[in-house]
């Protein structure tokens, strides 16, 4: 006996209810249309952040082995037997020298640390131009240790390594305010939304910091040039940088936002 075939009616509804099944599970299963975009943004701020992550560790290297040069320049010299406590003193001066120059560089080299902390605590994202600013920024950094070590052939007569010195000191902070501009002024699309009272000061702690050093620097040229045998005169040009800052401090108290005064 031939088996009972289905009739057209019943092959509809059983058509209509895969197809409604099939609709059903796709609902569940379909990926929003722009799911691959999302994911590709997504992927794209966490290799930012991640490449941005690399710059500022790389920073905090060049700082440790900047300041690990400074001290590794530091011997104690040979010392022959019997040598006399005047000779004693003449063989450690330039030691002591050098330690003084270590304690004062080591004291720079904190300071732009935390400067450098505080900046890029409030950058979201970076370009070729941040990139660039930092390693100049790091460049004189790393010149600290050649810089220091020259004071130990400092002489009265011989002031050349006191003025690369304190030439090196100028660069490195007013490297250090362009780095600053260019993040807070010139792309503050770089740096993260809102914070601006914060952000303009940090700013104008670099740039009242930069513009000291730099007058304090000319000062000083001017006076050697004006008394080239008067080193006491010359010597009285590096006051000119506590004084200046005395009178900027007080202008930036105004610019301190409540989260800095805690």
């Amino acid at each position: 006996m031939e088996r009972d075939r289905p009739d057209e009616k019943s092959i509809r509804y059983i058509n209509q209810g895969v197809r409604l099944f099939i609709k059903r599970e796709l609902k569940f299963t379909t990926l929003p249309s722009n799911h691959f975009d999302v994911m590709s943004t997504h992927e794209s701020e966490l290799s930012k952040e991640f490449e941005l992550e690399r710059m500022i560790l790389f920073s905090d290297a060049v700082f440790a082995i900047a300041i690990t040069l400074l001290i590794i320049e530091i011997k104690y010299p040979d010392v022959p037997n019997g040598t006399s406590n005047a000779e004693l003193w003449t063989l450690f001066k330039p030691t002591i020298i050098g330690f003084l120059a270590f304690v004062l560089s080591f004291y720079f080299v904190g300071l732009l640390w935390s400067r450098h902390l505080e900046i890029f605590k409030y950058l979201k994202t970076y370009n070729k131009g941040v990139i660039f600013f930092n390693l100049l920024f790091l460049f004189f950094v790393v010149c600290f240790p050649f810089t220091a070590s020259g004071l130990e052939h400092f002489r009265p007569s011989f002031l050349l390594p006191v003025y690369i010195y304190f030439i090196n000191i100028a660069l490195v902070f007013l490297s250090q305010f362009a780095l600053c501009n260019y993040i807070f002024r010139r792309r503050d699309d770089l740096s993260k939304t809102g914070y601006g009272t914060e952000k303009n000061y940090i700013f104008l702690k670099s740039k009242y910091l930069a513009v000291a050093l730099v007058i304090t620097v000319f000062v000083i040229v001017i006076l050697s040039l004006l008394f080239p045998v008067n080193n006491a005169k010359i010597v009285m040009g590096v006051y000119t940088f506590p004084f200046i800052m005395v009178i900027l401090k007080r202008r930036l108290k105004r610019f301190k936002p409540v989260k800095f005064k805690q």
